[in-house]
Protein backbone atom coordinates (compact mmCIF):
# COMPACT_ATOMS: atom_id res chain seq x y z
CA UNK A 1 0.00 0.00 0.00
CA UNK A 2 1.13 3.44 -0.71
CA UNK A 3 1.35 6.26 1.68
CA UNK A 4 -0.95 8.83 1.13
CA UNK A 5 0.76 11.57 2.86
CA UNK A 6 4.43 12.17 4.32
CA UNK A 7 3.26 13.92 7.68
CA UNK A 8 4.91 13.19 10.30
CA UNK A 9 1.98 11.48 12.98
CA UNK A 10 2.48 9.63 15.99
CA UNK A 11 0.47 6.72 16.89
CA UNK A 12 0.47 4.86 20.25
CA UNK A 13 -0.59 1.31 21.32
CA UNK A 14 -1.80 0.44 24.78
CA UNK A 15 -3.43 3.50 27.26
CA UNK A 16 -1.73 2.56 30.05
CA UNK A 17 -0.09 4.92 32.62
CA UNK A 18 2.93 5.18 30.70
CA UNK A 19 1.37 4.95 27.00
CA UNK A 20 -1.19 7.73 28.34
CA UNK A 21 1.89 9.91 29.70
CA UNK A 22 3.81 9.16 26.58
CA UNK A 23 1.18 10.42 24.50
CA UNK A 24 0.59 13.48 26.39
CA UNK A 25 4.27 14.61 25.53
CA UNK A 26 4.17 13.11 22.34
CA UNK A 27 1.06 15.40 21.07
CA UNK A 28 2.63 18.52 22.27
CA UNK A 29 4.11 18.66 18.57
CA UNK A 30 2.94 16.17 15.91
CA UNK A 31 -0.81 14.68 16.00
CA UNK A 32 -0.93 11.96 18.07
CA UNK A 33 -3.62 9.34 18.33
CA UNK A 34 -4.67 5.99 20.49
CA UNK A 35 -5.69 2.72 19.96
CA UNK A 36 -6.46 0.43 23.38
CA UNK A 37 -8.34 -3.05 23.54
CA UNK A 38 -10.19 -1.27 26.48
CA UNK A 39 -12.66 1.55 25.02
CA UNK A 40 -12.81 2.58 28.55
CA UNK A 41 -9.34 4.54 28.38
CA UNK A 42 -10.50 6.94 25.53
CA UNK A 43 -12.16 9.32 28.02
CA UNK A 44 -8.27 9.57 29.59
CA UNK A 45 -6.58 10.59 26.25
CA UNK A 46 -9.56 12.61 24.35
CA UNK A 47 -8.04 15.78 25.68
CA UNK A 48 -5.19 15.76 24.35
CA UNK A 49 -5.25 13.21 21.54
CA UNK A 50 -7.58 11.09 19.08
CA UNK A 51 -9.52 7.71 19.81
CA UNK A 52 -9.19 5.81 16.19
CA UNK A 53 -9.51 2.52 15.37
CA UNK A 54 -6.53 -0.32 15.35
CA UNK A 55 -6.20 -0.27 11.43
CA UNK A 56 -5.95 3.51 11.14
CA UNK A 57 -3.27 3.75 14.23
CA UNK A 58 -1.26 0.78 12.35
CA UNK A 59 -1.18 3.25 9.11
CA UNK A 60 0.90 6.66 10.80
CA UNK A 61 4.45 6.85 10.23
CA UNK A 62 5.68 6.34 13.98
CA UNK A 63 3.98 3.99 15.99
CA UNK A 64 4.66 3.72 19.56
CA UNK A 65 4.38 -0.20 21.13
CA UNK A 66 3.10 0.42 25.09
CA UNK A 67 1.54 -2.34 25.35
CA UNK A 68 2.41 -5.10 28.03
CA UNK A 69 5.82 -7.11 27.47
CA UNK A 70 4.24 -10.25 27.77
CA UNK A 71 0.99 -9.24 25.20
CA UNK A 72 3.87 -8.45 22.47
CA UNK A 73 4.49 -10.83 20.55
CA UNK A 74 1.28 -12.17 20.09
CA UNK A 75 0.01 -8.60 19.13
CA UNK A 76 2.93 -8.29 16.60
CA UNK A 77 1.72 -12.41 15.62
CA UNK A 78 -1.53 -11.22 14.63
CA UNK A 79 -0.88 -7.24 13.30
CA UNK A 80 2.50 -6.92 11.95
CA UNK A 81 0.76 -7.67 8.21
CA UNK A 82 -1.41 -4.86 8.50
CA UNK A 83 1.12 -1.97 8.94
CA UNK A 84 1.64 0.82 6.74
CA UNK A 85 4.56 0.07 4.37
CA UNK A 86 7.90 2.50 5.65
CA UNK A 87 6.02 3.18 8.98
CA UNK A 88 8.72 2.97 12.20
CA UNK A 89 7.66 0.62 14.83
CA UNK A 90 8.91 1.69 18.36
CA UNK A 91 8.39 -0.27 21.72
CA UNK A 92 9.03 1.35 24.90
CA UNK A 93 9.86 -2.15 26.36
CA UNK A 94 12.18 -2.96 29.43
CA UNK A 95 13.71 -5.35 28.11
CA UNK A 96 15.38 -5.31 24.32
CA UNK A 97 16.90 -8.37 23.21
CA UNK A 98 13.16 -10.90 23.20
CA UNK A 99 11.99 -7.65 21.58
CA UNK A 100 14.15 -7.04 18.51
CA UNK A 101 14.01 -10.79 18.15
CA UNK A 102 10.38 -10.67 17.95
CA UNK A 103 10.93 -7.28 15.46
CA UNK A 104 13.03 -9.96 13.21
CA UNK A 105 10.60 -12.79 13.27
CA UNK A 106 7.51 -10.90 12.20
CA UNK A 107 7.55 -7.35 10.85
CA UNK A 108 7.26 -7.34 7.06
CA UNK A 109 10.57 -6.48 5.79
CA UNK A 110 9.22 -2.88 4.08
CA UNK A 111 8.43 -2.09 8.21
CA UNK A 112 11.28 -0.84 10.14
CA UNK A 113 11.81 -0.42 13.67
CA UNK A 114 13.77 0.99 16.64
CA UNK A 115 14.30 -0.38 19.84
CA UNK A 116 13.78 2.03 23.03
CA UNK A 117 13.52 2.35 26.44
CA UNK A 118 12.71 5.21 28.49
CA UNK A 119 14.43 5.55 31.56
CA UNK A 120 11.86 7.47 33.25
CA UNK A 121 8.46 7.03 33.76
CA UNK A 122 5.08 8.95 35.32
CA UNK A 123 6.21 8.85 38.21
CA UNK A 124 10.13 9.59 37.89
CA UNK A 125 9.50 12.34 35.20
CA UNK A 126 6.26 13.56 36.81
CA UNK A 127 7.81 17.24 37.55
CA UNK A 128 10.19 17.40 34.35
CA UNK A 129 10.83 15.63 31.47
CA UNK A 130 13.81 17.55 30.62
CA UNK A 131 17.02 15.29 31.21
CA UNK A 132 15.79 12.07 31.57
CA UNK A 133 17.59 9.54 29.70
CA UNK A 134 16.65 7.20 27.02
CA UNK A 135 17.98 4.44 25.36
CA UNK A 136 17.44 4.11 21.40
CA UNK A 137 18.93 0.92 19.74
CA UNK A 138 18.80 1.55 15.78
CA UNK A 139 17.15 -1.78 14.13
CA UNK A 140 15.97 -1.68 10.82
CA UNK A 141 15.23 1.88 9.69
CA UNK A 142 16.57 4.24 7.20
CA UNK A 143 19.06 6.62 8.59
CA UNK A 144 16.62 10.06 8.21
CA UNK A 145 14.22 8.19 9.93
CA UNK A 146 16.13 7.32 13.01
CA UNK A 147 17.51 10.95 12.88
CA UNK A 148 14.26 12.09 12.97
CA UNK A 149 13.60 10.20 15.92
CA UNK A 150 16.91 11.00 17.66
CA UNK A 151 16.28 15.00 17.08
CA UNK A 152 13.12 14.74 18.16
CA UNK A 153 13.74 13.09 21.33
CA UNK A 154 16.68 15.56 21.72
CA UNK A 155 15.22 18.61 20.56
CA UNK A 156 11.74 18.84 21.47
CA UNK A 157 11.51 16.55 24.45
CA UNK A 158 15.38 17.58 25.99
CA UNK A 159 15.88 13.94 26.48
CA UNK A 160 19.41 12.46 27.21
CA UNK A 161 19.54 9.76 24.56
CA UNK A 162 22.15 6.83 24.31
CA UNK A 163 23.24 3.91 22.64
CA UNK A 164 24.11 0.45 23.68
CA UNK A 165 23.90 -3.23 22.88
CA UNK A 166 20.82 -5.19 23.75
CA UNK A 167 22.20 -7.83 25.61
CA UNK A 168 24.10 -4.55 27.56
CA UNK A 169 20.61 -2.84 28.45
CA UNK A 170 19.32 -6.21 29.27
CA UNK A 171 22.29 -7.10 31.70
CA UNK A 172 21.99 -3.26 32.92
CA UNK A 173 18.04 -3.72 33.88
CA UNK A 174 18.66 -6.97 36.18
CA UNK A 175 19.74 -4.49 38.42
CA UNK A 176 17.82 -0.89 37.72
CA UNK A 177 14.32 -2.92 37.39
CA UNK A 178 14.06 -6.58 38.53
CA UNK A 179 16.25 -6.26 41.60
CA UNK A 180 14.72 -2.86 42.40
CA UNK A 181 11.42 -3.66 41.95
CA UNK A 182 12.13 -6.88 44.05
CA UNK A 183 13.54 -5.04 46.79
CA UNK A 184 10.53 -2.12 47.10
CA UNK A 185 7.93 -5.18 47.05
CA UNK A 186 9.51 -7.28 49.68
CA UNK A 187 9.90 -3.71 51.60
CA UNK A 188 5.72 -3.14 51.01
CA UNK A 189 5.23 -7.05 52.27
CA UNK A 190 6.98 -6.46 55.36
CA UNK A 191 4.83 -3.26 55.73
CA UNK A 192 7.65 -0.54 56.65
CA UNK A 193 5.26 2.00 55.24
CA UNK A 194 3.21 1.41 58.46
CA UNK A 195 5.99 2.66 61.05
CA UNK A 196 5.35 5.61 62.60
CA UNK A 197 8.58 6.99 63.28
CA UNK A 198 11.23 6.42 60.17
CA UNK A 199 14.54 8.34 59.84
CA UNK A 200 16.20 9.52 56.38
CA UNK A 201 17.10 6.27 55.29
CA UNK A 202 14.05 4.27 55.83
CA UNK A 203 12.49 7.25 54.36
CA UNK A 204 14.16 6.71 51.13
CA UNK A 205 13.55 3.07 51.29
CA UNK A 206 10.59 3.71 51.49
CA UNK A 207 9.94 5.96 48.36
CA UNK A 208 11.13 2.65 46.21
CA UNK A 209 8.15 1.02 47.90
CA UNK A 210 5.62 3.96 46.62
CA UNK A 211 7.14 4.08 43.37
CA UNK A 212 7.51 0.37 41.89
CA UNK A 213 4.07 0.03 43.81
CA UNK A 214 2.61 1.83 41.43
CA UNK A 215 3.21 -0.26 38.73
CA UNK A 216 1.42 -3.55 38.18
CA UNK A 217 2.27 -7.06 39.35
CA UNK A 218 2.25 -8.50 35.27
CA UNK A 219 4.96 -5.39 34.51
CA UNK A 220 7.18 -6.92 37.69
CA UNK A 221 6.26 -10.60 36.25
CA UNK A 222 7.34 -9.70 32.74
CA UNK A 223 10.59 -7.97 33.48
CA UNK A 224 11.98 -11.53 35.34
CA UNK A 225 10.38 -13.82 32.48
CA UNK A 226 11.69 -11.81 29.52
CA UNK A 227 15.08 -10.69 31.18
CA UNK A 228 17.69 -13.56 30.74
CA UNK A 229 19.76 -11.78 33.62
CA UNK A 230 17.04 -11.39 36.15
CA UNK A 231 17.28 -14.98 37.70
CA UNK A 232 20.99 -14.39 37.91
CA UNK A 233 20.69 -11.08 39.48
CA UNK A 234 18.31 -12.75 42.01
CA UNK A 235 20.62 -15.15 43.17
CA UNK A 236 23.77 -13.11 43.42
CA UNK A 237 21.41 -10.73 45.79
CA UNK A 238 20.20 -13.43 47.93
CA UNK A 239 23.61 -14.58 48.24
CA UNK A 240 25.19 -11.77 49.60
CA UNK A 241 22.22 -11.56 51.91
CA UNK A 242 22.80 -14.47 53.24
CA UNK A 243 26.73 -13.99 53.45
CA UNK A 244 25.95 -10.36 55.40
CA UNK A 245 23.53 -12.35 57.68
CA UNK A 246 25.83 -15.21 58.47
CA UNK A 247 28.80 -12.88 59.41
CA UNK A 248 26.10 -10.58 61.37
CA UNK A 249 25.42 -13.89 63.05
CA UNK A 250 28.89 -15.44 63.70
CA UNK A 251 29.06 -15.65 67.62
Amino acid sequence: MVRSSNKVEFSIIGAGRFGIFWGRHLSKFYPTCFYDTDPDKEIQVKRFAEWQTLQSCLQKKYIFLTIPIGKLENFLRQHAGQIQASSVVVDCASVKVPIIRWFEQYLPADVYYVASHPLFGPDSARIRLDDQLMVLLPGHVPFADYRFLFKFLTDKLKLQVTNMTAEEHDEMMAYNLNLVHHLGRALHDLGIGRLPLMMSGLKKLNEIVSVVMNDTQELFSDFYKYNSHAGEVLNEWQKSFDKITRRLQKK
